[in-house]
């Protein structure tokens, strides 16, 4: 526990977060699930991301407890219906083959893979992602952390809607790569995204070499949090592009 709350306090300070680094879990397990708290209300996987970023609660979601719809079959928890087709028809587009699609490409889990999901503060458990709620300068220097330890570079992978749950956690745990995905509208409207903020997912084997990527770049002065800006004048005045005219 201790070597985790470092590495969420070194995270937070590197990076400059305004949040906590939140740690998220898949379970085969409904047993596994007591580790976390049952909200009194069914809540959406980006309102615990957020609750567990601002305040670090930890909360379980057993595959009944879901409270976005769309994430229910995201997750595996429920199949497909045709509700979902006049959702993101009503949400998105009036062509039932667009709508189709749009649901179609998102990143599932099967039917039952997971039993249920944990979400906390990486304080307190070693999860299977985690979660940094970021701008887009620090975004820059995790990709670099991530480039100067394992020397690749990195796609990231969005959609329409589901950003944190299909185009968050669910890609990076098929691809076993980290994501950047940009909040959808329900993790704005519900999970109270603000517009400046990504939400960054890195699989913990990724988690691990990208902190201990940061902890290298801090010590050898690479850290480029904040970008400094440049602060010589230019030679010529800005107006030189206009034309002066004859006198």
């Amino acid at each position: 526990m201790e070597d985790l709350r470092k590495m969420s306090d070194e995270l937070k300070r590197i990076l400059s977060l305004r949040s906590y680094p939140v740690a998220v879990s898949f379970y085969k397990s409904g047993n596994d699930l007591t580790k976390g708290k049952l909200p009194a209300e069914k809540l959406t996987f980006c309102q615990m991301v957020k609750l567990a970023s601002q305040g670090k609660w930890q909360l379980s979601c057993p595959s009944d407890y879901m409270g976005c719809f769309t994430a229910q079959m995201i997750f595996g928890f429920r199949p497909p219906n045709e509700k979902d087709l006049k959702h993101h028809m009503m949400q998105f587009t009036d062509n039932e083959e667009i709508a189709s699609k749009i649901i179609a490409v998102k990143p599932k889990l099967k039917l039952g893979e997971i039993k249920g999901i944990l979400v906390g503060s990486l304080d307190n458990f070693e999860p299977d992602f985690i979660i940094l709620i970021v701008d887009s300068a620090q975004a820059l220097v995790i990709i670099e952390a991530y480039g100067a330890i394992t020397g690749e570079d990195l796609s990231f992978r969005n959609g329409t809607s589901s950003a944190l749950c299909s185009y968050g956690v669910v890609t990076s745990y098929q691809t076993n790569k980290p994501n950047l995905s940009v909040p959808c509208v329900g993790a704005k409207r519900y999970g109270l995204f603000q517009d400046t903020e990504l939400a960054f997912v890195l699989p913990w084997e990724s988690a691990k070499k990208v902190y201990s990527s940061l902890v290298e770049l801090e010590k050898t002065s690479r850290t480029h949090l904040p970008i400094v800006n440049g602060f010589l004048s230019p030679t010529v005045p800005v107006n030189y592009i206009l034309k002066e005219e004859n006198k």
